[in-house]
Order: C-alpha cells, then sequence, then structure tokens
C-alpha cells in the first residue's frame, strides 16, 4: 500500500486522474448538447434554385419554396448557385428545366440535383433522400393524372472525391496540428518552469517565441511537401503550406495562452477546446444543425477554420482567404492575450517593490 499511497500523492498522479474523469465528461456534455435534435434541424440547410421565366418552370420553383423542409433562395444562373455552393453558401441546387410540364407529358423531364460531396455525410444523405421524396410529390402536381413518375430526379456530386484516403486529409491538415502543438506547449511549459531561476521571464518567453515561430514554419513546410508528394491535391505547394503556417501559428498561439491565463492548469483548457472544434468544423454535421448555442463557436477556434480551409484546398472549390484571414486574427488576438497576460503581474509586484524601497 505504501507504493499507491505515494503514487497518489505525486501532483502528476492527480493531475492524471482529473484528465481520466475530465476529457470524456468534457466530450459527452459537449456532444450531447450540441449534436441533440441536430437530424430535426433540415430546416437550417439551404437550396438554390435555378429556373427559367416559364409558367412551367414557374410552377416546379413555387412548389419547392412552399414544400421544401429547406431555405431556398432564387438564383440567377445555374453557375452563380454553384459557386455559392463551393463557398458553403448552399447545400444543394436545383435545376429547374424551362418545358418541365411538356417534358413530363412526353414522360422524358428530368430535374437536376447538385450536392456537394465536400459536405458531411449527414447532409449529403438528407439531401439525396429529399431530392427523390420531393420529385415524387413535385409528379402529383404538375402531372396529377398520371400513374407513373414521369419527372425524374438526377443526382449530380460535385467536387466527388474518389479516394479515401484524401477525404481523411481535411482532418489531418486542420485539426491534428492542434494537437501536435497542445502537446508541444505542455513540453514547452514544463521546460520553462525549469528554467525560470536562470532566466528572466520575458527572456524566456521571447526565446520560447522564436522556436515556436520556427517550428510553424518548418513543420508545415515539410507537411506540405509530404502532401504534394503522395496526394493529388487541387491547391499548389505554396498555398498549402502559407495556409498550414496560418494553422499551426494559430495553434500554437491559442494553446500557449492556455498556460498564460491558467497556468499548469491550461491543458485542461486545451482539452477542452478539442470538442469544441471538432463538432463545429462541419466535416461531421453541418454548423448550422447544431443547437443554437454552438452554431457559431467554430469562428473562433483554431482547428474548425483549419479543417474548413484545408477541404477548400484539397478538394477545390471556393476559397480558403476568409479561414485564413479568421486564423491570421486568431493567433493575432490570443498573442496578445498572452502578452498582455505576462504584463500584468510584473506591474502588479512593481507596487510593493516601490513601498519597500520608500
Amino acid at each position: 500500500m505504501k507504493p499507491v499511497t505515494a503514487l497518489l500523492k505525486t501532483l502528476q498522479t492527480r493531475i492524471g486522474i482529473v484528465f481520466a474523469i475530465f476529457v470524456p465528461f468534457a466530450f459527452l456534455i459537449i456532444w450531447m448538447t450540441g449534436y441533440n435534435g441536430a437530424t430535426d434541424r433540415i430546416d437550417r440547410l439551404h437550396v438554390g434554385l435555378v429556373g427559367g421565366e416559364t409558367n412551367e418552370s414557374q410552377t416546379a420553383v413555387d412548389f419547392f419554396q412552399n414544400n421544401a423542409p429547406f431555405q431556398t433562395a432564387l438564383a440567377a444562373s445555374q453557375d452563380e448557385a454553384l459557386a455559392d455552393m463551393d463557398e458553403g453558401l448552399l447545400d444543394m441546387v436545383v435545376i429547374v428545366p424551362t418545358d418541365l410540364e411538356s417534358a413530363a407529358a412526353s414522360g422524358g423531364a428530368k430535374l437536376i440535383y447538385y450536392v456537394n460531396d465536400r459536405s458531411s455525410e449527414l447532409v449529403k444523405g438528407v439531401m439525396e433522400s429529399m431530392a427523390n421524396q420531393l420529385t415524387a410529390q413535385l409528379n402529383g402536381v404538375v402531372v396529377p393524372d398520371v400513374q407513373s413518375l414521369p419527372i425524374q430526379a438526377e443526382v449530380i456530386k460535385t467536387n466527388e472525391i474518389s479516394n479515401f484516403a484524401l477525404s481523411m486529409l481535411p482532418m489531418i491538415l486542420g485539426f491534428i496540428p492542434y494537437i501536435a502543438m497542445m502537446t508541444m506547449n505542455i513540453q514547452f511549459n514544463v521546460a520553462s518552469n525549469m528554467l525560470k531561476r536562470q532566466f528572466g521571464k520575458w527572456e524566456l518567453f521571447f526565446a520560447r517565441q522564436l522556436v515556436l515561430a520556427s517550428v510553424a514554419i518548418v513543420v508545415p513546410l515539410l507537411l506540405s511537401a509530404a502532401v504534394k508528394l503522395f496526394l493529388d491535391v487541387h491547391a499548389s505547394f505554396w498555398e498549402l503550406w502559407g495556409f498550414e503556417m496560418l494553422v499551426f501559428t494559430a495553434c500554437i498561439c491559442v494553446t500557449q495562452l492556455a498556460f498564460a491565463l491558467f497556468g499548469n492548469a491550461g491543458p485542461l483548457f486545451n482539452v477542452f477546446l478539442i470538442p469544441f472544434q471538432l463538432m463545429t468544423a462541419g466535416n461531421i454535421i453541418a454548423a448550422s444543425m447544431l443547437t443554437p448555442f454552438y452554431r457559431h463557436f467554430g469562428s473562433f477556434l483554431p482547428a474548425s477554420n483549419g479543417i474548413q480551409g484545408a477541404m477548400h484546398l484539397v478538394y477545390g472549390g471556393g476559397s480558403a482567404g476568409g479561414y485564413a484571414a479568421t486564423l491570421a486574427l486568431i493567433a493575432v488576438v490570443a498573442w496578445g492575450l498572452t502578452v498582455l497576460r505576462l504584463a500584468v503581474p510584473s506591474r502588479a509586484a512593481a507596487a510593493p517593490k516601490a513601498q519597500t524601497a520608500a
């Protein structure tokens, strides 16, 4: 029993027990409340409608606007609608032919549904299912006297993913850097505590920033080179490297901030952010389908933006520029808060010293 008692008295053992309890309950509480009722929120999804100006196509457009369980929006053209879908503004695009009723009467009408293969599996499944269901209902409106289904649905996937390994790449590029930088900053914090008797606070801080900046340049360089060597991704090497540097920098600054704010409890805060980032990234389920409290969390987290931006770079379609700007902003704010937090104790400590000197 003595070894057990001695083990339980050590700080590291107690911290390990706290992690064992904290981590599963953090995931349980956050995911169960965030995903709760997600499949009932298909009304949060957006569908673009492209139809001609004829009365025949307008009948179908009106049907979708009044009966589809989605938020619908009219698009000026097919290219515009598909561009909006690439940017993530639309979850599906429906093309209504101008001669729908005439074609239906002759038995050759077809509605075309575009679904982005880059969307989450849940969204793709819902959209494909609703495409067939809505088309069947539309037949009863356009050609009510015909027993067969003259109007057929054709689902076309854009940005199609043919290699399963490629489908995992956005997680590797957007989320794994957070885990790597979180682990690295744990060790850096230990090293700083060991050296704080030899060097001043600011000396250690800026020395650490120099090392971290080197990591944020070199590791993304090697990672981007490996990706371009083994996988066929849409983005160029320079685009991939530049974006990954922003992902690593944001992850470094956020995980470093946790130690500045909470000291040795910083790892708990960093782990606490993991379920939020996985949930709001949009690759498991569309963020718009989450409970309202969680829908916009991903905009303030590095991995969520990293995954979304990496999806554009890997598969093509849309731009990763907005996510890159957000990552840069996250890094600047987190680093500024870290410097501010480090500066506060030095000012507070100056007052007692000044009183002693007086």
